[in-house]
């Protein structure tokens, strides 16, 4: 296994406090246990800028200057890339490489790394996110380089591995276990698997409300264009009589009860479009659109807008494969330095992450989520 290091400055606040070495140096060693119980062997190095200078011990990131640039260390700027574009890479072989980084990558250039390990993927390899907060103290920086906290954090540290399916879920399971007997907390780490996040089972709609609350009667037959569709025939449909106060439906993946995730703004995940029934006009009535979305535990929620006096329609919510996100990965990305919460979070990472996704999406599959709705006004 090629493991590559983040040498850069940002990464200096793991050494800033006892709390934060121990846990750093946590991980460096449940990364070492790990490649060695595999069997597949350890080439460690120190990555930044566009180099990689090999070290003899994963144990030499504990010390400040890896990071300061002292000692043997040159300072290096935060790019990762060039782990995989190292020699090693054929036809036949998809070699197991593991990145540590806090992925602050310079100027936000996230399609270099992704352009980097998209030949890996070509040849095989599956890719895996191992995301775990660790404490902190130094100064934070955003990807352009700017100081946007001095002090205590919790701050995300990211294995970033690609390499043949069975030996990498071996590999990053057993990382995530080794962290957690050295004293990681188990809830500070995410671990995903795009593969199978990308490929996941797509999501229907299984239930629909109103908004405001009870201003919809589901579950009931609807007319559309002389026909009348009821929940039986049209399994895949949510089909809803609305009434003169519905303003917005919210259709969920969740047959019943609430996704515990608080909802976020429009990211433009869903696609809406109209469904033609019989001749029907298939462009989609003004003011539709979607208001929020909510992620929890595998399920979606979709709030559509629908303003009164929207005719009977029957439309379509799509999710294209690769852009439905894990809700960790969003709680984690840094959209504005001024939260207090941003100091938590990386720039970037919900770019980065749903596209590495879309390398992983599987030719000719279904949308990641489709939700059918049809209804009649009140």
């Amino acid at each position: 296994m090629q493991l590559a290091i983040d040498g850069s400055g940002s990464m200096l606040g793991l050494t800033g406090s006892p709390q934060s070495s121990a846990s750093w140096k946590a991980i460096l060693r449940a990364v070492t246990l790990a490649a060695a119980g595999s069997g597949a062997g350890l080439q460690a190095s120190r990555i930044g800028g566009s180099t990689t200078q090999p070290i003899g011990n994963t144990m030499q990131a504990a010390e400040s200057c890896f990071f300061l640039g002292c000692g043997a260390f040159a300072p290096v700027s935060s790019n990762i890339d060039a782990l995989w574009n190292a020699p090693g890479l054929s036809s036949q072989t998809a070699p197991l490489r593991l990145a540590i980084s806090d992925l602050e990558v310079n100027n936000g250039d996230i399609a270099r790394l992704v352009g980097a390990i998209e030949p890996h993927v070509r040849r095989g390899a599956t890719i895996a996110i191992l995301a775990i907060k660790v404490p902190f103290q130094g100064r934070v920086f955003n990807s352009e380089g700017q100081v946007i906290h001095a002090g205590i954090a919790q701050r995300p540290i990211y294995l970033l591995a690609t390499g043949p399916r069975a030996q990498l879920h071996a590999l990053m399971s057993d990382i995530r276990s080794k962290s957690a007997l050295g004293g990681v907390p188990t809830a500070s780490m995410k671990l995903t698997f795009l593969e199978d996040q990308a490929n996941a089972p797509t999501l229907l709609a299984k239930s629909v409300k109103g908004s405001p609350a009870n201003s919809l009667s589901s579950g009931l037959p609807v007319q559309l264009a002389g026909a009348t569709y009821g929940p039986g025939s049209q399994a895949d449909y949510q089909l809803a009589r609305l009434s003169e106060r519905t303003n917005a439906v919210v259709l969920s993946s969740r047959r019943e009860g609430a996704i515990t995730g608080s909802p976020m703004p429009d990211m433009a995940i869903a696609q809406l479009e109209s469904l033609p029934v019989g001749g029907q006009d298939t462009s989609l009535p003004a003011g539709i659109n979607v208001q929020s979305f909510q992620l929890g535990n595998q399920d979606l929620a979709l709030t559509i807008s629908i303003p009164p006096g929207t005719p009977s329609t029957a439309l379509r919510a799509q999710v294209p494969r690769g852009q439905l996100p894990e809700a960790w990965w969003i709680g984690w990305n840094r959209q504005t330095t001024s939260a207090a919460a941003a100091k938590e979070q990386s720039d970037g990472l919900l770019l980065l992450l749903t596209s590495l996704s879309k390398l992983m999406v599987a030719p000719g599959t279904t949308p990641a989520a489709a939700f059918c709705l049809a209804f009649n006004p009140g």
